[in-house]
């Protein structure tokens, strides 16, 4: 299904209005949403991990400077984190205590699916963590079984065009938390 048209302007709701999903349902589709500033970026991960079931698996993806380890931060915000999040991009992988267990992951500086599996990627995958993996997309097709796929672009200075794709009972609930 193609993706919505682009939401400017929108503003997201208490997280307290969204209701954290128990399960993925739904066919897969994908919405479009835009952000024109960090704040509106942590924004919508935070919405995101307002959502988010336990064992969810999000594939964060885009180029250098796109925002994924900003949305990252409001995500992990979404789902209770209350200390720093940093960018694993150096040690590669962080873990957080939130509602559940956050693992965050970096691919960048990765080169195979063994070092990936080195560093714990897939121990991590079960159904009491979260999984935040950012440059998901580096895998070889197949690999990353992710729920969500976030998709970021850079669209001018502060500007991004981030795609979602993901069960369509999740981005149901997600377009349901932006006002």
């Amino acid at each position: 299904m193609p993706p919505h048209p682009a939401r400017r302007g929108t503003k997201i709701r208490d997280e307290a209005a969204a209701r954290r999903l128990d399960r993925f349902e739904g066919e897969g589709r994908s919405v479009a949403l835009a952000s024109d500033s960090p704040d509106r970026t942590l924004a919508i991960g935070r919405a995101i991990g307002s959502l988010v079931p336990q064992g969810a698996v999000l594939s964060l993806e885009g180029g250098l400077g796109a925002g994924k380890t900003l949305i990252t931060k409001g995500v992990c915000a979404g789902l209770g984190v209350s200390g720093e999040v940093l960018s694993p991009s150096f040690v590669l992988a962080e873990e957080y205590a939130g509602v559940f267990p956050v693992f965050h992951f970096d691919l960048y500086r990765l080169e195979s699916v063994d070092e990936v599996a080195r560093i714990g990627l897939f121990d991590a995958i079960d159904d009491r963590n979260v999984v935040i993996v950012e440059w998901g997309d580096r895998l070889p097709a197949g690999s990353l079984d992710a729920d969500v796929r976030i998709i970021m672009e850079i669209a001018g200075d502060l500007n991004r065009a981030i795609t979602i794709e993901g069960p369509s009972g999740f981005l149901d609930a997600l377009e349901g938390s932006i006002a």
